[in-house]
């Protein structure tokens, strides 16, 4: 892999500037106001580091290098600085473009003819203090220059004090802040100045070539300076397709190694994932899994999940918040027998769908529009990995109060830390109606106690009592079904092989109730309005307003089986019918008695 990067003409001229910045601060100690006081670029600048050239010097880190050298877009560039906090060097940048020496360069010209002199214009610095107890001196910036939203920090180091784990960040070389990062394809540095690639762990290039996850320390010292690493090399491994080195996997198995006998490693992975569960705030351990299951391949990062010995830490509620795990007959359930596989063999049948891999011939069975559907959804395909992922708790449940509840609810909120109204309720959702919208064979559609429901009007209720499709949660009638079918299909999986005589019959059913709910327009039944109010039926069948809602689906039924008519007397005229034989709600059942109102004594 050639280490040299193509640059935009809007990303060649930043390296200029960036450049020009750092040659103008050495060349002239200008002053800025930090904090209401002027201060010179020699008295703000770091001392005690030897820079052969220049004052300060300015690299791109990490992702950006990363994904330049694969010819892949990148839209955030963090600049690193080698004296100077983030901040400081983002208001020295301001400054020389506000001067008359940048206004005459070449480069002003430059950007002149690329962009006109609106977009010279730089954004207000925001200021950022990572750690304010820990690292008052060290604050980072944002800024956004020529269109491109930048992250200013300077070169660190960790130390550590004590027994604390909590790193004290200060002024660090190329090579300490390159050994503090997660992995060696995110070590990377781009000089703006020599305009060469560095590698200060002697890894990075060659990893990016070969297609290798490796952490630039050992994996116990990185990930126990930050637990969360452990996800993102799953993260980066299942994006780039990249394969997780031996040594991360001997740590995380607790396999023995030559400093480690099996006791100790076994020891040690158990404390890495510990530190993962408690010493991880939540939020951030749920952006890395959002990223792994909306990434390229979601699959994948729930295969090195399971490998690794980490599902259960993602997909079960947290252990710290106490939560029992019980079937739903009320029996406690033991964490070690939640297996995974089940989700495994099902995001290999989804994975084929999405790219028609062809490897499982039932998928070939399901209609075009249907499978379309789902292909062009990407929040469908984000609902499903999801609920994917926590099949294997998909009949386990948490106590709570004198009730249970679903404990993939518990994962999203407590776990991932998840929003409620994009995740948790659209997965709730998903998980209720797949129970009802199970095995949907065409000849059980009208119940027997629908005697007066057509077919189609019976799938239109079951459709609204579910409440599929749902448009407040973005909650898509082929993706809850495709959901459904999954579930369905679980029994025929024998030792990692699916059925597929078993599956291709169970399909079959699904095609068919697709199709009649195209046929007929049942979507629509879910967020259609009764032809007549609660008013309005209690009129016309002279009775009592608490049996209207017994009453409401015969009005939609009227209604899906007349799609053309809005004929309200004709729509009464048939509930009136039914009233008078005693149907929709038994003679028995329809007194009421009012209450007597209570008198002023």
């Amino acid at each position: 892999m050639s280490a040299s990067i193509s640059l935009s003409s809007t990303e060649e001229v930043l390296c200029t500037l960036l450049d020009a910045t750092c040659r103008w601060m050495s060349d002239t100690n200008p002053s800025v106001e930090v904090d209401g006081e002027s201060r010179t670029f020699s008295a703000l600048r770091k001392q005690d580091l030897d820079l052969e050239d220049l004052g300060c010097e300015a690299r791109i880190a990490g992702g950006w290098v990363r994904d330049k050298l694969l010819n892949q877009s990148s839209h955030d560039l963090d600049v690193s600085l080698s004296t100077l906090t983030g901040y400081t060097f983002a208001l020295f940048l301001r400054s020389y473009l506000a001067t008359e020496a940048f206004r005459t360069s070449q480069l002003a010209n430059r950007l002149s003819e690329l962009y006109g002199n609106e977009n010279m214009a730089m954004s207000n610095v925001g200021k950022i203090a990572a750690n304010p107890e820990q690292s008052k001196n060290l604050e980072t910036a944002t800024a956004r220059v020529f269109g491109l939203d930048l992250d200013f920090v300077n070169l660190r180091k960790e130390e550590y004090q004590g027994k604390s784990r909590i790193p004290v960040m200060s002024f660090g070389t190329p090579l300490e802040d390159a050994l503090r990062r997660d992995i060696t394809i995110n070590s990377l540095f781009y000089n703006v100045h020599t305009k060469q690639v560095e590698d200060w762990t002697n890894y990075g290039l060659s990893d990016l070539k070969s297609g290798t996850i490796r952490t630039p320390l050992d994996p116990i010292q990185t990930f126990s300076d930050d637990p969360l690493r452990i996800l993102r090399c799953v993260r980066f491994a299942s994006r780039f397709n990249y394969q997780i080195h031996t040594d991360i996997r001997t740590c995380l198995n607790g396999e023995a190694t030559a400093q480690l006998s099996r006791a100790q490693a076994s020891e040690s992975a158990q404390s890495l994932r510990n530190a993962l569960q408690s010493k991880v705030s939540r939020e951030r351990f749920g952006i890395e899994v959002d990223k792994m299951l909306t990434g390229p391949n979601p699959l994948s990062a729930l295969q090195l999940l399971s490998e690794l010995n980490l599902y259960s830490i993602v997909f079960l509620p947290p252990e710290d918040n106490a939560n029992v795990l019980i079937d739903t007959h009320g029996q406690t359930l033991d964490r070690a027998n939640v297996s995974e596989q089940i989700a495994l063999q099902t995001g290999s049948l989804f994975q084929s769908l999405l790219h028609n891999s062809g490897k499982y011939a039932c998928l070939d069975m399901l209609p075009t529009a249907w499978v379309s559907a789902v292909l062009s959804d990407k929040t469908a395909q984000r609902y499903l990995w999801y609920i994917i992922a926590l099949l294997p708790i998909r009949d386990v449940y948490v106590p709570y109060k004198q009730a249970a509840i679903w404990s993939g609810s518990i994962v999203v909120s407590s776990g991932l830390k998840l929003g409620t109204r994009n995740t948790k309720e659209p997965l709730t959702c998903f998980h209720k109606a797949a129970s009802l919208l199970s095995l949907p064979i065409l000849e059980r559609f009208p119940r027997e106690d629908q005697p007066h429901f057509s077919q189609a009007s019976s799938v239109g209720l079951l459709l609204r009592s579910v409440n599929v499709p749902n448009e407040r949660l973005d909650v898509s009638l082929a993706g809850v079904l495709l959901y459904s079918l999954f579930c369905d299909l679980i029994p025929s999986w024998h030792e990692g092989q699916l059925d597929e005589h078993k599956a291709q019959e169970i399909v079959k059913i699904y095609k068919e109730f697709w199709d009649l709910i195209q046929s007929f327009h049942l979507s629509d039944a879910v967020n259609q309005r009764p032809l007549l109010d609660g008013n309005q039926i209690a009129e016309a069948l002279e009775c009592h307003r608490a049996l209207i809602q017994r009453i409401q689906p015969f009005v939609i039924s009227w209604q899906i089986d007349h799609p053309d008519s809005n004929d309200k007397d004709a729509c009464a005229s048939w509930l009136q019918s039914l009233w008078a034989q005693g149907e929709m709600v038994p003679f028995a059942e329809r007194a009421f008695n009012s209450k007597p109102k209570r008198h002023k004594t």
